[in-house]
């Protein structure tokens, strides 16, 4: 019913109970004390019944409570007496006496099961020529529950295909985004796979290391080795590799003369770590030093 399925506030209520009970730290309850112990009293209220320990109560006042009023007209009606439990009823339901009136209301119905009042103040309605529960009547007309309501089943399914769409367009998209990471990924291995078999194709064709990549021999003055190009200068090529020029430091391939420069020059060749592109100075220092000797091999 509209009002009886509410749930009643009884803590500290306004309605006139037959005892109140004073909480220790505050506040009260209203209601009917129907037992007691050394530990606990069971109380009636308007919802139904509680228990409460002895330890939090503070002290009982008795009083003339509604509940008991209820209870006393209850007992002189008649079984039969539609009108007096209607009545009853609505008295308990200005009281926030939720259970006892929705009592009395079942009662009416019990005896006179077609009671438009007593069955609407319950929540039925009228479908197909008797009285029914609102969920009878939506069942009956071929609704289905769904989320805390009724739909059709069309309405049904076209929601649920919606969101199985919905989630198999963001899986679709999760899966488009991992394979383009996947296909930058394959082409930034392919391109750098690329690169060291250039580098490698031009050592052991004798063309020389292409720039950024510095190769240098494990010659005994360290391996500054630079750009292979430049080769090495006979007797004195293990001295080279000032800053990377010409692959002093052990690169070895053919010099200006046709010749295999010496250096250790038959040792491994090592990648040791991109080398900048030489300044016009260092450049020049490079080819003094390769002049002077040149002059003294002569």
């Amino acid at each position: 019913m509209k009002r009886l399925m509410a749930v009643a506030v009884f803590v500290s209520g306004p309605a006139a109970w037959a005892d109140e009970v004073f909480l220790r730290g505050g506040g009260s309850i209203h209601g009917e004390v129907i037992q007691r112990t050394a530990s606990s009293i069971v109380m009636e209220v308007g919802p139904g019944r509680m228990t409460l320990p002895m330890s939090r109560i503070d002290r009982i006042v008795t009083a003339t409570s509604d509940i008991s009023i209820y209870r006393e007209r209850a007992a002189r009606l008649a079984s039969s007496d539609v009108t007096g439990w209607l009545t009853l009823a609505r008295w308990a339901e200005g009281r926030d006496l939720l259970t006892q009136a929705r009592d009395a209301y079942e009662h009416v119905i019990a005896i006179d099961p077609e009671n438009a009042a007593a069955n609407t103040e319950l929540g039925r309605v009228r479908h197909a020529g008797r009285w029914v529960t609102l969920a009878e009547s939506y069942r009956a007309r071929g609704y289905v529950p769904f989320e805390g309501g009724w739909v059709t089943p069309e309405e049904r399914g076209v929601a649920l295909a919606d969101r199985a769409a919905e989630a198999r367009a963001r899986e679709m998209t999760a899966e488009a985004e991992a394979r383009a990471r996947e296909a930058e990924a394959r082409a930034r291995t392919a391109e750098a796979d690329a690169q060291r078999a250039e580098a490698e194709a031009q050592v052991a064709n004798g063309g020389g290391i292409p720039y950024p990549y510095v190769y240098a021999g494990a010659g005994p003055y360290g391996g500054y080795g630079g750009y292979g190009g430049y080769g090495g200068y006979g007797e004195y090529g293990g001295y080279g590799g000032y800053g990377g020029y010409g692959g002093y430091g052990g690169v070895y391939g053919p010099d200006t003369h046709g010749r295999r420069t010496h250096g250790h020059g038959d040792r491994p060749i090592i990648v040791i770590a991109p080398a900048p592109r030489p300044t016009r100075d260092e450049a020049g220092v490079a080819a003094a030093r390769r002049t002077a000797r040149s002059r003294r091999n002569r």
